[in-house]
């Protein structure tokens, strides 16, 4: 018998949790019936979950914002829904902030069908967001977080036998048609538009990076918001385009495929799905060390350290790290990726 499982998240913009939720859609589109909702209109994946096989709902028009989460017509569209399809699921899982505020609002950590979770580490949490999961979390019978934060949550009150590791899963990146690059060694840094995302430090990276390759290299900024647009504006003007602004791109899968390596410098970040697509696929990253989930990366030789104090070195160790790729180094990196975040794991963990 097909179970009937929903997901509420925030919004289907640009993010690792969506990615996920795609993947699950997937993974059980034989064995259950899904549904997505999102609270807010953004959306760049809802043509994808319906061709993955599920239904998706959207319950305003209103694009994602602090105000719009604030506003009470967005809580009385869910308040709505749930009250009107609730009994017709056997689960419903939680995924990003606005969606665990109203549940918690109306006690839905009462039913054991409810779950929640998160899927970053402490630090990234604004302060009121962490006060409302330190109030709220511990009240559910189920909450998903990966065991390497475990202990970062331990003053919220999360314990097993109510914590639910979190495996995640990664997006087997695939491409016929892989980026052509205009230099030898050629980098991306992906992510949204916001100083957060660390886009300006790794464009500082890069540069020191290119001086020890010779000049021979180039990076692209893949997204989109204000913090890029800054970017763009000082760094296009130069002539000799080693770095590219493309936006956010649909062809991802072929930028990265074709691309040497990654350069992740987000602030207060663990292991996001950057970083776990790239290595997938056998690709070079730099990350600096933001969680656990990085640092243990790192420990495995998994990842090429950054040192937000000392660039230059971080440098050297790119340039190194990259011009001594092989293929059996990306084979490895590959094998380390399936052994740390395998598909079925992942899934299963929602039943």
């Amino acid at each position: 018998m097909q179970r009937n499982i929903c997901f509420i998240l925030d919004h289907l913009g640009v993010g690792g949790v969506q990615e996920f939720v795609l993947n699950y859609c997937k993974f059980v589109r034989n064995e259950s019936r899904v549904t997505i909702v999102s609270i807010f209109r953004n959306d760049i994946y809802a043509e994808r979950l319906r061709a993955a096989g599920a239904e998706v709902v959207f319950l305003t028009g209103r694009p994602y914002s602090y105000v719009a989460v604030l506003d009470p017509r967005s809580f009385l569209a869910f308040f709505k829904f749930y009250r009107r399809n609730s009994a017709h699921f056997d689960f419903i899982h939680l995924k990003l902030f606005a969606a665990f505020a109203y549940a918690s609002m109306i006690k839905l950590w009462q039913s054991p069908k409810v779950s929640a979770g998160l899927d970053c580490n402490r630090s990234q949490l604004p302060f009121p967001i962490q006060a409302l999961f330190w109030i709220f979390a511990r009240r559910y019978q189920r909450f998903y977080l990966n065991v390497l934060l475990w202990n970062d949550y331990a003053a919220f009150g999360l314990h097993p036998p109510r914590l639910r590791d979190q495996v995640y899963p990664v997006t087997r990146r695939q491409s016929d048609t892989p980026k052509l690059y205009p230099a030898t060694f050629s980098f991306v840094s992906v992510g949204r538009g916001i100083a957060q995302k660390g886009h300006a430090e790794a464009v500082a990276l890069f540069e020191l990076t290119r001086a020890q390759l010779d000049g021979d290299a180039c990076l692209a900024i893949i997204g989109d918001g204000p913090a890029i647009d800054v970017l763009q504006t000082e760094y296009e003007a130069r002539s000799d385009g080693s770095i590219v602004f493309p936006g956010s791109v649909q062809n991802y899968d072929d930028w990265l495929i074709g691309a040497s390596g990654v350069i992740r410098m987000a602030f207060g970040e663990d292991t996001n799905s950057v970083i776990r697509e790239a290595l997938l696929t056998g690709k070079l990253v730099a990350t600096t060390l933001e969680g656990p989930g990085c640092i243990d990366l790192a420990d495995r030789g998994a990842v090429v350290a950054i040192d937000r104090e000392d660039l230059p070195g971080s440098a050297a160790r790119l340039a190194a790290a990259v011009q001594n790729m092989t293929h059996e180094k990306s084979a490895q990196l590959q094998q380390i990726a399936e052994t740390l975040w395998p598909q079925a794991e992942a899934f299963s963990a929602y039943d």
